[in-house]
This record gives C-alpha cells, structure tokens and sequence, in this order.
C-alpha cells in the first residue's frame, strides 16, 4: 500500500465523484484516510447515524459493494493517499 501509482485524472472529471455532494465527497475522503464512522462524527460534529447515512449514499453513487472499495476508489482518483510511516 506504500507505493500508490500516480492520479488516474482530476476527481472532478469521474461522474461518480461529481454526483457526490460536498458533504459526500468529505466523507469519501475520510473514508479513503481509514477513519471509523466515530472518527467520522467527531471531525465534523455529526451524529453516527448521519455518517452511516452519508456513507451509504456515498457507496451507492460510486458503486462500491463495501469501503474497502471506497477506499480503492479514493486512491485511484488521488482523493486519499496512505498515511506516511
């Protein structure tokens, strides 16, 4: 995981990406940074439920099945990059 190959393109071009909201495309990335659903509410002062809400909706509109596909969909488009150490 250390070694992530260059952006695919600008995130912006991939309509999945564009059917997100801001609020969507925020919790894609904190997905993509491996952050727990807790970790998730705690950054944006949101309930849990809200974020499994966003979460939800986030896998639908980029067709992941789980989000350790959110995460891989995230690195591919340079939204996320895996923490140094």
């Amino acid at each position: 995981a250390r070694h992530v190959p260059a952006r695919r393109g600008d995130p912006g071009e991939d309509p999945r990406v564009a059917a997100l909201t801001e609020r969507e495309r925020e919790i894609l990335v904190a997905i993509g940074k491996g952050w727990t659903n807790g970790e998730i509410a705690a950054r944006f002062v949101v309930t849990e439920s809200t974020v499994k809400t966003h979460v939800g909706r986030v896998l639908a509109k980029i067709g992941a099945r789980d989000r350790i596909q959110a995460v891989i969909f995230a690195y591919d488009l340079g939204l996320a990059r895996p923490a140094p150490g």
